[in-house]
């Protein structure tokens, strides 16, 4: 039996289970060295005095370890375990707790556009449990993905963060349930607050065909240009500055836009144009955030 010391909560383990050196390379790594002569024991148990984790991590941890079926088969994992999954996963070389915590986040924050727009058909994160307002949460994960870096979800991340929120509310932090306050760090806010500006221009250039006259609209075989133009006119005045470029045309075309176009010709024209600006804007997306493009990361 070991007895593993947090700050000044302590916890019996058995060494001759089996269940933390089988699922912790560096648990197993404790357990079969020899220990010191003079180490400290209470009770005859050596005492390893683990630094850096909070006590509520390692009740967690060590209780999904003893008891993975109770967590791990759920859709919806509590936060809490889900944080202290991939920091202390990935401090203890528990590469399944770990893993479990990576895949849920690429789950949720896909490097995929077809994945994304799944994604935005709900508002609340599918894979997590929480009671809490959504803002502190993704607030939350932010920071857990950059702390572990796990940076292939930051730019999807990101960008909810921004499309659900206006810059002040994510710079000012959010309450949690507690009373504590979730906040960014100042190097996080400096990167949200120019990928906003880059974000922002690139929605422009996605909306200039709705600018000028023929580009794509009115198509040239429309048999109802005079129409066709006139709606093309409003619509870019309407969406000058909003955040249309990104959304799916579906979402689009069901609001301001809906039934504008013609349906033969401009409509389509439309729609062709409007998801390639999306998908390049997509592809643009970690470089806002300044991360390598998509396919050289994991």
């Amino acid at each position: 039996t070991f007895i593993l010391q947090v700050k000044d909560t302590q916890f019996r383990v058995n060494r001759d289970s089996d269940v933390l050196a089988y699922n912790s390379l560096a648990f197993h790594g404790m357990f079969t060295v020899p220990q010191p002569a003079n180490e400290t024991q209470i009770e005859g148990c050596p005492v390893v005095e683990l630094t850096g984790d909070s006590v509520k991590d390692m009740e967690l941890f060590l209780t999904a370890l003893y008891n993975p079926y109770r967590f791990y088969h759920k859709i919806k994992l509590p936060f809490d375990l889900l944080a202290c999954s991939l920091r202390l996963g990935r401090k203890y070389e528990a590469p399944t707790f770990k893993q479990d915590s990576v895949q849920r986040l690429y789950a949720e924050f896909p490097k995929t556009l077809d994945l994304w727009d799944k994604r935005q058909a709900c508002f609340r994160l599918y894979s997590l449990e929480y009671t809490r307002p959504t803002a502190s949460v993704l607030i939350d994960l932010l920071n857990l993905a950059y702390e572990n870096g796990v940076y292939t979800c930051i730019p999807a991340l990101s960008f909810r963060c921004l499309n659900l929120y206006p810059l002040s509310k994510l710079f000012e932090g959010i309450d949690r349930e507690d009373g504590s306050r979730a906040v960014l760090p100042d190097a996080t806010k400096v990167t949200l607050a120019h990928a906003l500006e880059s974000i922002q221009f690139f929605r422009r250039i996605n909306l200039e065909w709705l600018r000028e006259e023929g580009e794509v609209v009115p198509h040239r075989d429309c048999e109802v240009d005079d129409e066709c133009e006139a709606h093309r006119q409003q619509i870019a005045a309407l969406t000058m500055w909003t955040s249309r470029a990104l959304e799916p045309w579906d979402v689009v075309a069901s609001g301001e836009w809906a039934g504008r176009f013609c349906k033969e010709w401009c409509e389509p024209a439309a729609r062709l144009e409007h998801e390639a600006g999306r998908r390049r804007a997509w592809d643009q997306l970690p470089d806002f955030f300044g991360l390598p493009e998509w396919e050289s990361r994991e």
